[in-house]
């Protein structure tokens, strides 16, 4: 069957020149579609490293200080720290919630970060800094490399008290050192020169699920009477602080951040803060992803492949069409001498698949040039031949399917010809 289709493909190849010659265009721009969307697919089923189900933000804010009733206090008064600590311990003191968390620009789904350099011989990396409080670990579910639980991970991070001691990302490690078995191992930060000894490591942690590597983190306990007193922070700055919380299994509602937010009003107000909103994780989750320019970007890559599938079925079905017309009498004449109407079916839609096929081989040729030039990212994946092998049968596949169902309908009608009616065309 193939051969004959190849013959009858030679024999009319002025008419399938032009075909061929979309179809390997076609090949080349949908395998670097097919490559995108793969290593996107990868991407966001890779663990993220938080949990976020019945976690929620409480965002703090500071009242005007036109107010009528702003409180001013005196330079350097403790008040506005005890005044953010009330807040706090009043949430933690609800009978829904399971713990409090605090972070100071360390909060996953955000652009907000503090960063630094680490270094391990000619190693250097940027990393991002994550300042947060034991409980921190416990509100987002942060599990070690070897699988310690979150309390456990809490209980070690407030015990990090030495500035010598490290706690850093699985994926840091691996980076660093190949492997997450490294404690006691020892690297630098940037502009030190006395090593700090890793004493922690956390399962890989990302931003996102559009963040193509696992964050490289290290975390640093947060200590708010320290960071009053170290770097002189105002009332207004304590509003940067992030307060997070996780409600206990069963006591969250569609619309608890609103319920939880009336309830708490009066108590959620301590001198001049007061808590202005209470935001689900899993909504600021989707809010950020969404207006993400990667979400974009894959809307964008969506379009354009629609738009080649749609131009690849139209040439098709109108290619086979007229070729219907123009091969009546050969197509009487198949079914005359016994070839039945599934046979006509069958080579007709075979030939489209043939034509698709031999566009591929030099398709291949380019597209195998071009990862051999290094234009494919490998920040996901590397660029190998496991990767090219996959990426070139999804396209294939892709291909085929939209040719079976362009040529579906022509070969339909070629097959319910009438042989001698077909015939009159000789």
């Amino acid at each position: 069957m193939v051969t004959h289709i190849l013959k009858l493909i030679k024999a009319q190849f002025r008419s399938n020149s032009w075909v061929l010659a979309e179809l390997l265009v076609v090949f080349v721009v949908m395998w670097f579609m097919a490559d995108y969307f793969l290593m996107q697919g990868v991407l966001m089923n890779r663990p993220v490293g938080f949990k976020l189900d019945n976690v929620y933000q409480a965002v703090v804010s500071l009242r005007p200080a036109e107010s009528p009733s702003f409180i001013q206090y005196e330079e350097g008064s403790e008040e506005p720290l005890q005044n953010f600590e009330r807040i706090i311990e009043r949430i933690g003191r609800h009978p829904d919630v399971e713990v409090v968390g605090l972070s100071y620009y360390s909060l996953p789904y955000t652009f907000s970060n503090m960063g630094d350099g680490i270094r391990r011989d000619s190693i250097r990396l940027n990393v991002r800094n994550m300042m947060v409080s034991p409980d921190y670990l416990q509100v987002f579910g942060i599990h070690s490399a070897e699988g310690e639980s979150p309390e456990e991970m809490a209980r070690k991070l407030s015990e990090l008290v030495s500035t010598k001691d490290l706690m850093i990302s699985g994926e840091l490690a691996r980076l660093l050192f190949d492997r997450t078995d490294i404690l006691g191992k020892e690297v630098y930060m940037s502009g030190d020169s006395i090593p700090k000894r890793i004493v922690v490591v956390t399962e890989p942690v990302r931003n996102d699920e559009y963040d193509a590597g696992d964050m490289n983190v290290f975390f640093t306990r947060m200590d708010l009477t320290a960071m009053q007193r170290e770097w002189g922070m105002k009332e207004s700055d304590f509003t940067d602080v992030q307060v997070t919380f996780r409600t206990r299994p069963g006591s969250t509602l569609p619309d608890y951040a609103q319920y939880f937010l009336k309830e708490m009003k009066l108590q959620l107000k301590a001198g001049n803060f007061w808590v202005s909103d209470i935001k689900r994780f899993e909504n600021i989750r989707a809010d950020f992803l969404a207006n993400s320019k990667e979400t974009n970007n894959r809307k964008l890559f969506s379009a354009l492949g629609v738009f080649f599938l749609v131009n690849v079925f139209l040439a098709v079905i109108g290619t086979f069409w007229f070729r219907v017309n123009r091969r009546r009498s050969e197509l009487g004449l198949r079914m005359a001498v016994g070839s039945t109407r599934s046979g006509i079916q069958t080579l007709m839609i075979g030939e489209g698949v043939v034509l698709l096929t031999l566009a591929a081989l030099p398709a291949l040729l380019v597209c195998a040039n071009l990862v051999w030039m290094d234009l494919l990212s490998a920040t996901v994946m590397p660029a190998g031949t496991l990767r090219f092998l996959v990426v070139s049968l999804i396209t294939w596949a892709t291909l085929a399917l939209t040719i079976i169902l362009a040529t579906w309908y022509p070969s339909r009608k070629a097959s319910h010809l009438e042989p001698a009616e077909a015939l009159h065309y000789e």
